[in-house]
């Protein structure tokens, strides 16, 4: 208890011991990685060179989103977790019961006698409490460190990153497509800061990785392995008990993706490839609108009326917060007025602030990565103009990756209202975003050379 009120009332987080166990645990995470590189890779792997700069960039995020939240904001949600999940990992050596009365999903409901440790954040909020019970298993392995707990997650991160950057490395084993890749997964700024450390965000973004990872290696590879079903489940986990909006969104892109892979088997033609895009995404749309109402119609948080409240919470919330606060417009939440806000939210999400919109530097920061957003979007726009439908069209999973991001960067632009709180909240979106991007414009290279060879071929 004395620990816990050392947190709670002095905002004091991080201690003195924390300068020998940091620098201690970096060291064996770096020495362990070094000494199975080759078990964990393989031999002579192409993605050799990525892995240590990957991990440096997770193993920063985490460290330095905990110095920002201590040391300039403070505290937050982050220490928050930390609070209390310290005070619940403390309970299994003093009352063991208790403690695993503290690990259900609601625990003052499975055991009223529990609301006795009601002075613990987020005992109350079981999405919020999943944070504190995972944090609290992982803390009894930390020696009650919060860095060394934002390793752990940094670790988890990197695995569930490294995951997905392998399998689009191999689904385009192209050279010049693996330092792109592994831009767009490591390298951007706001998935370094908020998708390493100790946050909703890190273990959320993992789960989706590994979901649509090994869900893939499933339905596409037929590879009926326990392990990956394990994988499935641990990313279904994550993103059910903290976020459920992410399968909400996640699975209508799935299936976009993998009707696309199996449609390249059936049709062989360019034109009906074409000519079937917008036929996935009306069945893609359907699927979301109707097949998804029936499940959320009984559900009293997923209903399209608890949906709408919860946005004009976070809007009302957010936007009191004064400062970094933004406006969409939208004064209803009717269903014309949502379709209205799409457009406004996706340019939000992912091409504002705008750089005469800050007023901080870590804005600053995120303004001038919405800049470089916005350059390469027009750029690509610009270079490809109408093909790029038909370049859309025919790659499964640029179906997925378009969809997904756009759908979500949606959700996050329309939901947060203040940008501290949007460039945490668009994480998810923005690699997918930049591998579509970047699928884009490789195509368009392809077929500038093929047209280029015709044309030197026809002058000889």
């Amino acid at each position: 208890m004395e620990k816990w009120s050392h947190h709670y009332y002095n905002f004091q987080y991080l201690e003195y011991t924390d300068l020998v166990l940091t620098p201690l645990f970096i060291a064996l995470i770096y020495f362990l990685v070094n000494i199975n590189k080759e078990r964990l890779l393989g031999v002579n792997s192409p993605l050799r060179s990525y892995l240590i700069p990957a991990l440096s960039l997770k193993v920063f995020g985490a460290i330095a989103s905990g110095l920002v939240y201590q040391f300039y904001y403070g505290g937050g949600d982050t220490m928050d977790f930390y609070t209390s999940s310290s005070y619940v990992s403390s309970l299994c050596f003093e009352n063991f019961s208790d403690f695993l009365g503290l690990l259900t999903s609601n625990p003052t409901l499975t055991d009223p006698s529990l609301s006795r440790y009601d002075f613990l954040d987020f005992i109350y909020d079981p999405s919020t409490w999943a944070m504190v019970r995972i944090i609290a298993v992982i803390d009894l392995f930390s020696l009650d460190s919060y860095p060394v707990i934002s390793l752990y997650f940094s670790i988890f991160s990197l695995y569930a990153s490294w995951k997905f950057f392998t399998l689009i490395t191999q689904l385009y084993p192209q050279p010049e497509l693996r330092r792109k890749f592994a831009y767009c997964v490591f390298y951007i700024p706001s998935v370094v800061f908020w998708g390493s450390g100790v946050f909703k965000d890190t273990l959320t973004m993992s789960g989706l990785y590994l979901f649509t990872v090994y869900i893939y290696f499933v339905v596409i590879k037929r590879q009926i392995r326990p392990t990956n079903f394990l994988w499935i489940g641990i990313g279904l986990y994550l993103m059910i008990s903290i976020r459920l909006f992410f399968l909400i969104i996640l699975i209508p892109c799935l299936m976009l993706w993998f009707f696309a892979e199996y449609r390249d088997k059936v049709i062989k033609s360019k034109f009906l490839k074409t000519l079937s895009f917008p036929l996935l995404m009306i069945i893609s749309f359907l699927f979301i609108t109707y097949g998804l109402r029936s499940v959320m119609g009984g559900d009293s948080e997923l209903s399209t009326n608890a949906l709408k409240e919860k946005a004009e919470g976070f809007q009302s919330w957010h936007a009191s917060l004064g400062g970094s606060s933004y406006d969409l417009g939208i004064t209803d939440f009717s269903t014309g007025s949502l379709l209205k806000a799409i457009p406004l939210g996706i340019n939000v999400a992912f091409f504002r602030p705008y750089l005469w919109e800050t007023h901080s530097f870590f804005q600053m920061i995120a303004a001038l990565q919405s800049l470089f957003f916005l350059y390469f979007t027009v750029k690509t726009l610009l270079r490809c103009g109408f093909s790029i439908f038909v370049i859309l069209a025919t790659d499964p999973l640029m179906l997925f990756s378009l969809s997904f991001s756009l759908l979500y960067g949606f959700v996050a632009g329309f939901t947060s209202y203040n940008f501290g709180a949007l460039d945490r909240y668009k994480i998810p979106a923005l690699p997918f975003f930049m591998i579509t991007l970047i699928l884009v414009n490789f195509y368009k290279d392809q077929d500038e050379r093929k047209r280029a060879v015709i044309v030197g071929s026809g002058m000889q």
